[in-house]
């Protein structure tokens, strides 16, 4: 993925847009679901407020159960590895 696209700010004050955010996991999560959607570019010229909330809420969605996923498998590997 594009990391220009990543950090490239929304609708921002002039002020704000020259300052560089540092990605947490779950920000690269959403821009990868986003991504998957179709929804990148849209992300990109407008920002995450450009979204519909049925869009919006469908990157939440599905951020929460791949969370879910990633903690099952985290449990599973420390059970595999015998430790308690």
């Amino acid at each position: 993925m594009n990391n220009e696209l990543l950090n490239k700010p929304g609708k921002k004050s002039k002020a704000n847009a020259n300052k560089k955010k540092i990605l947490t996991d779950n920000d690269i999560m959403k821009y990868e679901i986003a991504s998957e959607l179709g929804l990148l570019d849209k992300v990109s010229e407008a920002g995450w407020a450009g979204l519909t909330a049925k869009e919006a809420g469908r990157i939440g969605g599905l951020v929460t159960s791949r969370k879910k996923q990633k903690k099952k498998m985290m449990e599973a590997t420390d059970k595999d590895d015998g430790s308690v």
